[in-house]
């Protein structure tokens, strides 16, 4: 457990020495599984990761070219080991995703008065440009004041351009979102609900970013654009404010409040649709039991990060390119033993877990085997760091002190015989254990085979500063860890392959579980209660 914000930050030579002191407790591995336990070094591991969260696969977003780059990469990895594709004899689990990409030769904002007309191209746009769709109607200019409601405002089928008095942007600290970004989402929530046919923000600066497309399941469908509770805004600037402002005959920027321009205003959207790359990456080992490999354990860690996005690209290295690591560690331990395990592990990578755990989700309702044969599902998200004080909070935390920690989430939700293996599986590798954030739970893919009423093992070391930002890099790894949270996760799955009984999911525990998706478990029941 981290210290409070009264202690010292521990010196250079201390951490290291409790580095060093952290692996020594590391224990060899009972036989059958040795030699798989050492088949990783952590040259390969910073070697792997360093490629996940590099600038080829920038960020790794679901629907993103990067993506892509990344599912081939793991897939390669699990043909050179020698698995088998495990998604029903195919390496990727497709999910429907669509990505969106604006036409900028037909998008545009016209102003017109009689026969004068200022056109705004699309490449002098910047927005997102989510569905195609035209608007038109009477602009009204809105120079907006904080505390704007328009509550006596018409605005009904009309066009608002909305403009902002000069405001100094946020420092230090409270440089999360910019001022800009906050009053045009304020106004568009004032905006929400009153009919609008549109909204465009003008600024007196020429914009920059352009016009941004979109990816996502269901994209092509009339019923996903029509659930947006937002009107399409668009923003532009430079000169094209200053042309506009001289159409409706003014001179300069008006004072805040409503103004009538006296000026048509259409918008013209075109957007091209097109399937984008959206898998869960399933490789297969087959177990050495005629029997009992027609069960599995599954090992999981989602692929995606959050990508590019407003022009900056997100490595995610501890998230979860740090889970992935570990699948890829994992399945070379297993690969390169000489004993296999008698049932059956399936190594799966999910898509979309960033967006709501989609990938996930679309696994567990068409799983490539039944839900019964699985005997549990191991997950690694964000293994690579040391928990210290973020955003959400942990207030006090410092990773210096937490150096040898890790959470072990939700064992205790269905399962006590999975709990209870995996603390005894701990005494080969002396990790310590915390149980400080099942408010985790429902944040990973671990969460959709839960419900399902399959025993899970959620493997996390914790939030951090770079948690989501694009300073989670691959040189703030703590690799040593990752991999022997690897060797633990792998020792826990080589049990659960060989031992006689599987986990059984306790019925009070079941009976009070939140979420479940059917009735009974997919896990048989414990007997006698």
């Amino acid at each position: 457990m981290g210290m409070n914000q009264t202690s010292r930050p521990l010196s250079a030579f201390l951490v290291a020495f409790l580095v060093a002191a952290a692996a020594a407790q590391t224990k060899s591995l009972p036989d059958d599984r040795k030699q798989g336990g050492d088949a990783v070094t952590i040259a390969e591991a910073k070697q792997w990761l360093h490629h996940l969260a590099g600038p080829e696969l920038a960020g790794r977003g679901t629907g993103q070219p990067g993506f892509q780059l990344a599912a081939e990469y793991v897939r390669d990895h699990f043909i050179a080991l020698g698995l088998e594709p495990g998604a029903k004899g195919e390496w990727f689990q497709a999910m429907p995703w669509t990505a969106r990409e604006p036409k900028l030769d037909a998008t545009s904002v016209t102003f017109a008065k009689g026969e004068t007309k200022v056109v705004v191209p699309g490449a002098r746009l910047q927005g997102s440009a989510n569905a195609s769709m035209s608007a038109n109607g009477d602009a009204l200019l809105v120079v907006w004041a904080d505390g704007e409601d328009l509550e006596d405002t018409d605005v009904q089928g009309k066009v608002v351009v909305i403009a902002f008095p000069p405001m100094p942007e946020p420092t230090g600290e409270r440089r999360g979102r910019s001022n800009a970004t906050r009053r045009q989402f304020q106004a568009l929530r004032t905006v929400q609900g009153k009919g609008a046919a549109a909204v465009l923000f003008m600024q007196q600066e020429a914009v920059t970013g352009g016009l941004v497309g979109s990816s996502g399941p269901g994209a092509g469908n009339p019923a996903a654009r029509a659930r947006g509770r937002m009107p399409t805004s668009l923003s532009f600037g430079g000169d094209d404010q200053k042309h506009l402002l001289q159409l409706a005959g003014k001179t300069e920027m008006p004072a805040a409040g409503v103004h009538a321009l006296n000026v048509k205003a259409s918008i013209e959207i075109a957007v091209d649709e097109k399937p984008a790359p959206a898998y869960n990456v399933v490789g297969l080992l087959k177990g050495s039991d005629p029997k009992l490999a027609a069960e599995y354990v599954m090992i999981g860690s989602h692929l995606d990060h959050l990508g590019r996005s407003n022009g900056n690209v997100y490595p995610g290295a501890d998230d979860d390119g740090s889970g992935t690591t570990g699948v890829m560690a994992v399945s070379q331990m297993f690969a390169k033993n000489g004993t296999r395990p008698a049932r059956s592990v399936l190594f799966v990578c999910f898509c979309g877990e960033e967006m709501g755990l989609l990938g996930s989700r679309y696994l567990a309702d068409n799983l490539p085997v039944a839900a019964e044969s699985i005997i549990a599902e191991l997950q690694m998200d964000m293994i690579g760091r040391d928990e210290e004080e973020n955003m959400e909070g942990d207030a006090g935390e410092l990773a210096a002190n937490n150096l040898n920690t890790v959470h072990l989430v939700g064992t205790q939700k269905l399962s006590p015989a999975l709990h209870d293996l995996c603390l005894q599986r701990n005494e080969n590798i002396g990790l310590e254990i915390e149980w400080d954030q099942e408010k985790m739970f429902d944040r990973s893919d671990h969460a959709n085979f839960a419900r399902l009423g399959i025993p899970i093992a959620f493997f996390f070391t914790g939030l951090h500063r770079d948690y989501h930002q694009t300073t989670d890099t691959p040189d703030k790894i703590n690799y040593e860890k990752l991999l022997r949270i690897s060797r633990w996760v792998y020792d826990v799955g080589f049990e659960l392959g060989v031992q006689q009984r599987r986990p059984e999911v306790d019925p009070e525990l079941w009976e009070k579980y939140r979420g479940k998706g059917r009735a009974m478990p997919a896990a048989p029941m414990m007997p006698g209660k």
